[in-house]
């Protein structure tokens, strides 16, 4: 037996609680290993200051104590953020982000031209690549238009959905609990 597989089974073993098998591998081990030997010691240690500690007293008015602390102060107000600067934080960084990626649009259209041009030597094929991708640009913008607008209204759905079913769930699953 080896000391990662000893460890867990020293507290079953101080109690007694191990089959016999694995209470003689534990007592083999032991025997050879100084390490789990002073585990064990600990663990004997431990269980004796546990079973000789005092419980704390407690007045027996505490629960009134409590409640009386409890419901003279503030609750703490939560802070939440609204749905309306959730979904315009969204959308603004969203935007950004299609922005960037817009303006990188010219710098594609110049990498791909510039390998036209070394692989062709041609001055004239830079002037075609631009040309051929400045009708893309705002389908590019579309595209990013509308695969934004579906961000939010996916967004918009996720939070409306979870105002709508959040009591329904933790009235269902605490029902469920108490059964």
């Amino acid at each position: 037996m080896r000391c990662f597989s000893c460890e867990p089974l020293l507290d079953g073993y101080l109690e007694g609680a191990l089959r016999s098998r694995e209470g003689r591998l534990v007592a083999e081990h032991l025997r050879e290993c100084a390490g789990c030997t002073r585990l064990l010691d600990e663990l004997r240690v431990v269980d004796a200051l546990l079973t000789t500690a005092r419980a704390p007293s407690v007045p027996r008015d505490i629960t009134a104590a409590v409640v009386s602390v409890t419901a003279t102060s503030r609750p703490h107000a939560r802070r939440r953020v609204r749905l309306g600067v959730a979904l315009l934080l969204y959308l603004l960084s969203a935007w950004a982000l299609a922005a960037v990626a817009v303006a990188r649009l010219p710098d594609l259209a110049q990498l791909g031209s510039v390998s036209v041009v070394f692989a062709q030597r041609d001055l004239a094929a830079l002037g075609a690549a631009s040309r051929a991708l400045a009708p893309a640009t705002p389908l590019a913008a579309a595209v990013v238009t509308g695969v934004l607008l579906i961000d939010v209204l996916l967004l918009a759905a996720t939070f409306y959905a979870y105002r709508r079913l959040r009591p329904l769930l933790a009235f269902y699953l605490g029902r469920g609990s108490r059964s």
